[in-house]
């Protein structure tokens, strides 16, 4: 082999693993920013069995959170990590006031000054809310009617317990058949909160 072709071969080997480098950090990118792509699925059944076993500890995470968040405006927040929010959202009663949704934020923020303003939350309170929501094996709360639980992200979307507090609401509402999985008068599945339209239950559940 001549000395051209060996150093055409070097340069098209290099060339060959630098794209395969860079399609690697275009997956890895794409995967990180759609969340845990790859997570498993989840049954009806697991999910029903997930709740009854962890029912007690998303009560009191129920309580604690209703004990802490602010009476003038809709709170929903996720944890990535102990560091990172995944997002969080607050949306003021009054209408006239702006909404704010975030994502990726530093967890210490909600205690600071960025934050303190809106939610009144001290460090202590915050460590509560993610020690609860970890005993439960949730990573979200959502406030709202039914009060929104998220158990694990799947794939686009997100599984949530939907959990009933008022006597008043519609449970039909929450039983499509698709996104809602209505269980009993307190509890309705959810597969939702998808970047790509409407989340469906698999049909083998």
């Amino acid at each position: 082999m001549s000395s051209i072709s060996k150093y055409l071969l070097i340069v098209f080997t290099c060339i060959v693993g630098i794209l395969m480098i860079y399609c690697l950090y275009i997956f890895i990118s794409i995967a990180s920013a759609f969340g845990d792509f790859f997570e498993r699925d989840y049954s009806i059944d697991e999910l029903k069995t997930e709740y009854n076993y962890k029912e007690k500890e998303i009560d009191d995470l129920i309580k604690y959170f209703n004990q802490i968040k602010p009476k003038d405006k809709n709170v929903a927040v996720e944890f990535k990590n102990d560091k990172i929010l995944e997002r969080l959202v607050i949306v003021p009663s009054d209408t006239t006031q702006s909404t704010y949704r975030g994502w990726d934020i530093n967890v210490k923020s909600l205690y600071q000054q960025e934050f303190k303003k809106e939610l009144h939350w001290n460090e202590d309170q915050v460590d509560e809310l993610k020690s609860r929501l970890d005993e439960a094996n949730c990573i979200s709360i959502e406030d709202c009617e039914p009060i929104k639980i998220g158990f694990k992200r799947s794939g686009m979307g997100m599984y949530f317990f939907n959990v009933f507090q008022n006597k008043e609401t519609d449970r039909t509402l929450f039983n499509d058949g698709c996104t809602y999985i209505l269980v009993n008068y307190k509890l309705a599945l959810e597969y939702g909160g998808g970047a790509i339209g409407r989340q469906c239950f698999s049909k083998q559940n």
